[in-house]
């Protein structure tokens, strides 16, 4: 037997662990030295618009708040909800108005500062402060004690019902018993805020990830205020911070499907928060697809008014052969194919029960109204009268999103509405994101596609946007009738939950059957690829789309 050279043979053992480690991968399925890396990538299909809960109106900032910033609770596994910086269930007066909160003593911001009850204060008013100028101020409407009074400059600021009793006891005054507080406290809106910091930072508060601090499992990181990536840091001063296993994520935006599968492919992303109809399909069987139903509406909305000047859809017959010259089963089933489903209501069939309490609120809905569908004939009749009025030809502006799933289906519903009313002419207007929402919010558009979901469980969340003068409603829609019914909801008929969803269902038939102001599409499935080795990263039916605190590499 020839004798090994040991100096040659410690040499080649040392060059296959160099490149045994060398090899080691850097996304969710690698590892790194035989220990996996706690860290991935996670597509996001547009930019973040602000990081002040005070002034976000889109899904995308709302879900960035929702990893960083922490409330009293916090969705988590199966949609349930857990204790946030509450530290356990707060104590309630016989009449069910007054809530008291212990805070967690442990709870800090990433400074170190720790989370007080003044920091819940001073969000809450700033947030009804007409000063602020908050689009979701309405929010806290028939909720908070004297938040609709503030907001109508009847009452200061300081007499809204929230009151720190010491550094960690939270006194909240409810206008009137309100059944899903729970849901309605973990909404990004009722996030506390470090005052002391947020005043320092001046008009720099917010506008990068370095003016802000954070009291949630992390920390945001590389964000300017328009960035395309950016990241979650573990946040080291989290209360809870051993039971969060990841040590950072990266979000990159991106917009093209296609781009996105490339990236998954080659290991650069391991997360895509949505496919469109080409990719469902393909990845329907995939061991990373997944199909996750959310409480979320997606629909036409036809703006009478724009610039101060009428558009056609001014005219009630042109609205509603709009609403009805679109097949919203081909659209789901042709152009999504990723679960979801077609709709005639606002509401998302789920979300809530009916006046019976057992009955779900659409089934209650349909059996009170007919609602406007895919007609042909209909829309055509509507068409005609439309006509008279308008003249033969008519030309619309489509306003959408500047990604390929909103431009497939932009030419889907050009391509139906041209086809099924001849003469009319749809001109498609796309821009990013960021822009479709400043355009939304000026009413600067004719149609737009566009959705909304589900922040806390009730239809409140969705049909108090429409009322007369809403700043997130995005359409120039005005009936005092409508808005009588949906304060009646906060106020005369807020304890009598049967007359409350009575005024629900009046309400949505007035707002998509009687004026159509709206056209309703579907109800969102998200069709998502997350690889198998991303374990507990929770899927959301409402509210943030996901949650990272619990998520891990396996």
């Amino acid at each position: 037997m020839k004798k090994v050279n040991r100096k040659l043979l410690v040499g080649i053992l040392a060059l296959l662990v160099v490149f045994a480690t060398a090899c080691g991968g850097n996304t969710a399925n690698g590892s790194n030295g035989g220990k996996v890396k706690q860290s991935f990538t996670v597509t996001s299909a547009a930019e973040i618009s602000t990081m002040d809960p005070a002034l976000a109106t889109d899904t995308t900032s709302t879900l960035a708040m929702s990893q960083v910033y922490e409330g009293l609770y916090v969705l988590g596994k199966k949609d349930e909800f857990e204790l946030g910086v509450a530290a356990k269930e707060p104590k309630i007066s016989k009449d069910k108005k007054t809530y008291t909160f212990d805070l967690r003593k442990d709870a800090k911001w990433s400074n170190g500062d720790p989370v007080t009850a003044d920091d819940f204060v001073y969000a809450w008013r700033k947030m009804v402060d007409p000063a602020t100028a908050s689009p979701n101020a309405d929010v806290f409407s028939g909720v908070i004690k004297n938040a609709e009074a503030i907001f109508q400059k009847k009452k200061q600021v300081d007499e809204l019902g929230v009151k720190a009793i010491d550094k960690h006891t939270l006194e909240v005054q409810l206008e009137v018993p309100i059944p899903y507080i729970k849901s309605i406290l973990s909404y990004s809106v009722f996030f506390p805020k470090n005052q002391k910091f947020n005043e320092k930072q001046g008009k720099k508060y917010a506008k990068s990830s370095d003016n802000l601090v954070y009291n949630g499992p992390f920390q945001l990181a590389n964000w300017n205020g328009t960035s395309k990536e950016w990241s979650y840091k573990k946040n080291p001063e989290y209360w809870d911070k051993k039971k969060v296993k990841l040590t950072d994520v990266n979000v990159t935006v991106v917009k093209s499907p296609g781009t996105g599968i490339n990236l998954f492919n080659t290991n650069k992303v391991d997360v895509i928060n949505k496919l469109d109809s080409e990719y469902a399909k393909r990845y329907l069987n995939d061991k990373n697809f997944k199909s996750v139903p959310q409480f979320v509406t997606f629909f036409l909305k036809l703006n009478p008014e724009r610039n101060g000047k009428k558009t056609p859809l001014a005219n009630e017959h042109m609205r509603k052969a709009v609403a009805q010259a679109f097949d919203k089963k081909q659209f789901t089933d042709q152009v999504l194919s990723d679960g979801s489903t077609p709709t005639d209501q606002l509401i998302p069939k789920g979300q809530s029960k009916g006046p019976d309490g057992k009955e779900d609120f659409t089934a209650a809905a349909a059996k009170a109204n007919d609602y406007l569908t895919y007609n042909k004939a209909a829309a055509q009749k509507e068409w005609k009268l439309a006509q008279q009025e308008l003249g033969k030809n008519v030309t619309l502006e489509f306003l959408t999103d500047d990604t390929d799933i909103a431009k497939t289906s932009s030419e889907y519903f050009q391509s139906q509405l041209e086809t099924n009313l001849p003469g009319l002419k749809v001109k498609v207007k796309m821009v990013p994101f960021t822009s479709r929402v400043q355009l939304d919010n000026k009413h600067d558009y004719d149609v737009e596609l566009g959705g909304w979901g589900t922040d806390y469980r009730d239809p409140l969340t969705v049909m108090r946007i429409f009322k007369s003068g809403s700043g997130i409603g995005g359409i120039a829609y005005n009936n005092k009738a409508y808005d009588k019914l949906i304060d009646a909801t906060r106020t005369v008929d807020a304890t009598n939950n049967s007359k409350r969803m009575e005024d629900f269902i009046k309400a949505q038939n007035m707002l998509i059957n009687e004026d159509t102001m709206l056209a309703p599409i579907y109800n969102r499935s998200a069709a998502i690829l997350s690889r198998t080795t991303i374990k507990d990263m929770y899927w959301h039916a409402f509210g943030p789309d996901y949650s990272l605190k619990y998520a891990f590499v396996k």
